[in-house]
């Protein structure tokens, strides 16, 4: 249930909270709760209450009328999304705690004839022409002009901050498009990005907004962004209702779009798309500094997003290595097939049951595609003895987690940073009789703990020269026994969940790791 509403005044900055339990009344003198400086607006004009979720709106006899959705009322219920007009006054109705997401709003491209727009302009990241006086010599007021600027850099240090902690193009996308609602008076925005295979500058639509249920579907012009793609320059259409240029299209003139706006989304040396915003009812909506505020934006946006798609390819150039070293330990490997990919998926197998994020998840995934990378130091003779191994032997075999872990942290990277606690450590014991360190309980990294029991129950399952595999309730009875001992006993009872279940399965890695081998490697 909607817990709060407020009421934005148009063409104005002025916002009145609506609280539950609160009576309001609106008029034109300073008598009412909320006055509203229109000659049209009685004195006492109307009520409303806010209870339960429903806003109730009831007329005071007012000369002009109250009006919901354009339906002269008595008295009428109001929700969020709704137009409320006392005499000339209009006032919508809005959720201050949600702003419709794309699972609400459907945006398309559609094709036109001829699209052109009242002002052109190409805006430069560094432009700064707005901090001087308009080519007619209108000079803004001091203070004006103060507001303008805090405007600009207030928003471009939101903006900033948001895009730093935005991890995918999604967050990205979604980051701007609040950013936009929150900061210019539009009724909905998009982000269009160009197509790899895109033709003339055509692109499609990513993520949409609204802070209005209009009911219509949200079509943008093809033709309008393919000009602002191609030409780099910034479109503000100050009533594009009335402009006989906008006479062909469709989009404009059936959704009862008035004010457009629409600037590209840069790099330094190219164009990713467009940023798109528009408002449905009341002309002059926007103006050039707001054409400018958005241009900004598209800039900033245009960077970050080049940016994650740099660190996009360096994380698949990444999972390439991984796969590459994978397969080398692989080549030198005679007994044992994809053990690694099996560990991996009951690794992840067992973080999403113990509560794990996707991101951590993965991680540990990760972690046991690699966690016996450091037997590429292990001697041949070693690693394919088709028999068991010697005190000494073995001893030389445990070296391989230091190995690995070694190994690893010569590549400068975040993400495999966070798997080497887990391929270092996975021969740890509970009880601390493991290696290399002798670590003991909570001491061993947690994703350590996940991987020794995915690790010892994959091993136990699969064929060796010496042993045959042993079958699955046998190796999970044992895994059981090693509670308290060789194994934390809520991983222990993690897996025995899992198993009862039929899902402790290597055929089900739960991310995209598994697309990334078929590999062989060890699992002694």
């Amino acid at each position: 249930m909607i817990t709060r509403l407020e009421l934005a005044v148009r063409n104005t900055d002025r916002i009145v909270p609506l609280l539950p339990g609160t009576t309001v009344t609106f008029g034109r003198t300073a008598q009412s709760d909320v006055q509203i400086d229109d000659p049209s607006v009685s004195r006492r004009h109307c009520e409303m209450s806010f209870d339960q979720g429903i806003l109730h709106v009831r007329d005071l006899g007012s000369a002009n009328g109250t009006f919901v959705n354009e339906h002269a009322i008595g008295e009428a219920e109001a929700h969020a999304g709704d137009q409320i007009r006392l005499g000339g006054a209009i006032l919508d109705v809005r959720d201050p705690d949600h702003v419709a997401s794309e699972d609400d709003l459907a945006a398309v491209t559609v094709g036109e004839s001829t699209v052109e727009s009242v002002i052109q302009r190409r805006i430069e990241p560094s432009n700064v022409d707005w901090l001087t006086p308009s080519p007619e010599g209108t000079i803004p007021s001091q203070s004006a002009l103060l507001k303008h600027i805090q405007r600009h850099l207030a928003t471009l240090h939101r903006i900033s901050e948001e895009f730093a902690g935005a991890r995918d193009i999604n967050r990205l996308t979604d980051a701007t498009l609040q950013t936009i609602l929150h900061v210019l008076p539009a009724d909905r925005c998009a982000v269009l990005l160009r197509r790899e295979d895109a033709m003339h500058g055509d692109a499609e639509v990513v993520a949409a907004r609204t802070r209005v249920q209009s009911g219509r579907r949200f079509a943008v012009s093809r033709t309008l962004i393919a000009d602002v793609i191609a030409r780099g320059v910034s479109v503000f259409a100050h009533d594009a209702s009335i402009d006989e240029r906008f006479s062909g299209g469709d989009s404009i003139i059936q959704q009862q779009v008035r004010s457009v706006m629409c600037v590209p989304l840069r790099t330094t040396d190219q164009i990713l798309g467009v940023l798109y915003v528009d408002s449905l009812s009341g002309a002059g909506r926007f103006d050039e500094s707001d054409l400018e505020l958005l241009a900004a934006i598209g800039n900033q946006a245009g960077v970050a997003m080049h940016r994650m798609r740099l660190m996009g390819d360096l994380q698949r150039l990444l999972l390439d290595t991984i796969r590459a070293i994978a397969a080398t330990i692989d080549a030198r490997d005679g007994y044992t097939h994809r053990h690694s990919e099996r560990v991996a998926a009951l690794t992840g197998q067992l973080a999403a049951e113990m509560g794990l994020s996707d991101a951590e998840r993965q991680t540990a995934e990760l972690s046991a595609l690699l966690h016996d990378v450091g037997k590429i130091a292990v001697p041949d003779s070693i690693l394919n003895k088709p028999g068991r191994l010697t005190a000494e032997e073995f001893a030389e075999m445990q070296k391989h987690p230091a190995h690995g872990a070694r190994i690893l942290r010569n590549i400068q990277s975040p993400t495999v940073d966070a798997v080497i606690p887990g391929v270092q450590s996975h021969h740890e014991r509970w009880d601390g009789t493991g290696y290399p360190d002798h670590l003991k309980a909570d001491a061993i990294p947690f994703l350590a703990r996940l991987l020794g029991v995915a690790d010892f129950y994959d091993a136990l399952t699969s064929e060796r020269s010496y042993r045959p595999a042993l079958p699955a309730v046998d190796a999970i009875g044992l895994v059981e026994k090693g509670s308290g001992t060789h194994f934390d006993p809520a991983v222990v009872a993690a897996a025995v969940r899992l198993f009862e279940r039929g899902a402790f399965n290597v055929d089900l890695m739960p991310s995209e790791i598994r697309q990334m081998l078929p590999i062989r490697m060890d699992g002694r």
